[in-house]
């Protein structure tokens, strides 16, 4: 399966050279989400994150009782094992290939990815990928970024357009993606916007126009954190949680 990436694997490779495989914080809005969508693992139960390092919410998985798994073209997927071994999870396959190319041998209970299928021109055939591997009864949980709501888009084509020419941001709608997994059968549970407002930006420079912008953002922020944590044009994240029926 053919699919454009909008950022070249080196760019992924030098920006997680110096990260180790950890999870995310108690305090984190995706890890809090995620531990109140899925509950501990019942038995025998595996979950795989695509394009999973260096695992901070994978993790998270783990440490509810499930097998976890993972694919990444990153090289340093290869040390996932040892690294969630040491923190006690129950490990299973983790392989450093294509996604869209590799022939997986099971399905899962869990399928997820987080800040993944933004970065593809096409990324219904990425989530229906993804829905393919989702096992009878299981959830799958997509997270992306937010560049595509009024406010967080404006910003980020202005402050962070360096960064934002990295993403697609048609990918970003949770109500699309709820209509396609619709189509193929799941029972789409949640598809909407998370977390109080916040800005982070990936692209440098000090130019007037950035200065002015982020000076603009600074007096504007404490009215956007009062919005609520469901917003679609002020929210930092896009999340979906959906069950196979």
């Amino acid at each position: 399966m053919k699919n454009d990436v909008l950022v070249h694997q080196d760019y992924w490779d030098q920006g997680y050279a110096d990260l180790k495989p950890s999870m995310a914080s108690p305090e984190d809005p995706v890890r809090q989400w995620i531990e109140s969508n899925i509950p501990p693992a019942n038995g025998s139960a595996h979950a795989l994150e695509v394009g999973c390092y260096p695992g901070r919410y994978l993790a998270v998985l783990g440490n509810l009782g499930y097998t976890v798994h993972g694919v990444d073209l990153t090289p340093g997927v290869t040390t996932m094992p040892e690294a969630f071994t040491r923190m006690g999870f129950a490990v299973g396959e983790f392989t450093r290939a294509d996604f869209l190319c590799h022939d997986f041998q099971r399905k899962y209970e869990v399928v997820c990815s987080f800040g993944f299928i933004e970065h593809f021109t096409d990324w219904r055939a990425v989530l229906t990928r993804h829905a393919q591997l989702v096992a009878p009864g299981g959830t799958l949980l997509i997270e992306t970024p937010n560049f595509s709501g009024p406010v967080q888009g404006f910003f980020h084509r202005w402050l962070d357009a360096e960064n934002y020419a990295r993403h697609n941001p048609a990918a970003m709608d949770p109500r699309e993606w709820a209509v396609l997994l619709r189509d193929q059968g799941f029972d789409v549970q949640q598809a909407t916007w998370l977390g109080r407002f916040a800005f982070w930006h990936h692209t440098s420079g000090n130019s007037l126009s950035r200065r002015i912008g982020f000076t603009l953002l600074r007096w504007l922020t404490p009215v956007f954190t009062r919005s609520g944590t469901r917003s679609r044009s002020l929210s930092p994240y896009a999340v979906l949680v959906a069950r196979r029926t």
